[in-house]
């Protein structure tokens, strides 16, 4: 099936005929050619005026909110584009399971601190008993030097006192073993209220919500990505300045940034250098000619000192700096 298409120029109208796979390939080639010359207008700054002029997309760093535990989600509370401040709920996962076993967990300290109570009971009566029963056995002993009782008898009542410390000694190391219990006890509902924090997803910035990835009632797993965070305090302005002008420019230099649409005095906002790119973008791997060299951009992040909330990811801005010679903004 044969195609056409039309070119106008200024000495008239052409129409040129060809097959399908032709149509392609030459819309391929100009847009390519579109593409290219779009890029090559973009990333080029300008000097006039000593100036230097670049125009320039403001970027931030987006923090992904994922869970660090599996559970349903029992509560969505933000929107998407919602402002939000550090700590914000953002989302809370059923904890039901959790205070079930802080419940059993409270029941088992109960019974342990019921019989902790009875075995430091006997404990008190034995230490009473070995007291009487040693007074006893000294007694005895005086007695029977005197031959005033039978040797038999003695050893009847130093075998009482045997009896008597190693019962006691049997009740202080099951009171030990209940007291480390409740200390597992103790340790183990530490943990299940931070688990029951790790439940209740919040964000650890101030920010702007970009994206949910989930909803109320699913269910999800450790590592699941909730939302994506624009922390607004890391708001840059990313621009790329030619080989031979980023020589004129150094780390905490002033700029001045006007964003497009609008008008008066929150048109300009002033910001500073904070990086410089290590390597040429786009370069080749190969060994380029010196002509190529100089047409070669150097990517530059500028940090806003007080946006007042007007610069938004994505938005487009001009980045003016003053060149080599001239004086600071």
């Amino acid at each position: 099936m044969k195609n056409e298409i039309i070119l106008k120029g200024h000495k008239g109208t052409k129409t040129l005929r060809c097959t399908k796979p032709l149509c392609l390939r030459v819309f391929v080639a100009f847009s390519a050619l579109f593409l290219i010359s779009s890029m090559s207008f973009f990333n080029c700054s300008k000097v006039e005026d000593n100036e230097i002029k670049a125009p320039g997309i403001v970027d931030g760093e987006i923090i992904t909110i994922k869970s660090v535990v599996a559970g349903t989600i029992q509560e969505l509370d933000v929107k998407e584009g919602e402002k939000i401040t550090r700590d914000k709920l953002i989302a809370r996962l059923n904890p039901d399971k959790i205070e079930n076993q802080l419940k059993e967990l409270e029941i088992s300290r109960k019974e342990i601190d019921i019989n902790s109570q009875k075995v430091s009971k006997k404990l008190r009566f034995q230490n009473s008993n070995i007291r009487y029963l040693r007074k006893q056995v000294q007694r005895f002993r005086r007695l029977k030097k005197k031959n005033s009782i039978p040797g038999e008898k003695l050893e009847n009542m130093e075998l009482k006192l045997m009896e008597a410390e190693t019962s006691r000694f049997e009740l202080e190391k099951t009171l030990e073993t209940l007291n480390i219990q409740k200390e597992k006890i103790e340790n183990k509902k530490e943990y299940l209220h931070l688990l029951i924090e790790d439940h209740m997803i919040k964000s650890p910035v101030d920010g702007v919500v970009v994206e949910k990835f989930v909803s109320a009632g699913e269910t999800i797993m450790p590592g699941t990505a909730i939302a994506d965070i624009l922390d607004t305090s890391s708001l840059y302005i990313e621009i790329f300045i030619e080989e031979k002008e980023i020589a004129n420019l150094k780390l905490n230099q002033e700029a001045k940034i006007r964003v497009d649409g609008i008008e008066g005095e929150k048109n300009e906002l002033v910001g500073v250098i904070s990086y410089f790119g290590k390597k040429a973008e786009f370069s080749p791997k190969y060994i380029i000619s010196e002509k190529e060299r100089k047409s070669l951009l150097y990517q530059v992040k500028i940090r806003v000192k007080d946006d007042a909330g007007i610069l938004k990811i994505g938005m487009p801005v001009t980045v003016v700096f003053a060149s080599g010679g001239s004086e600071p903004f």
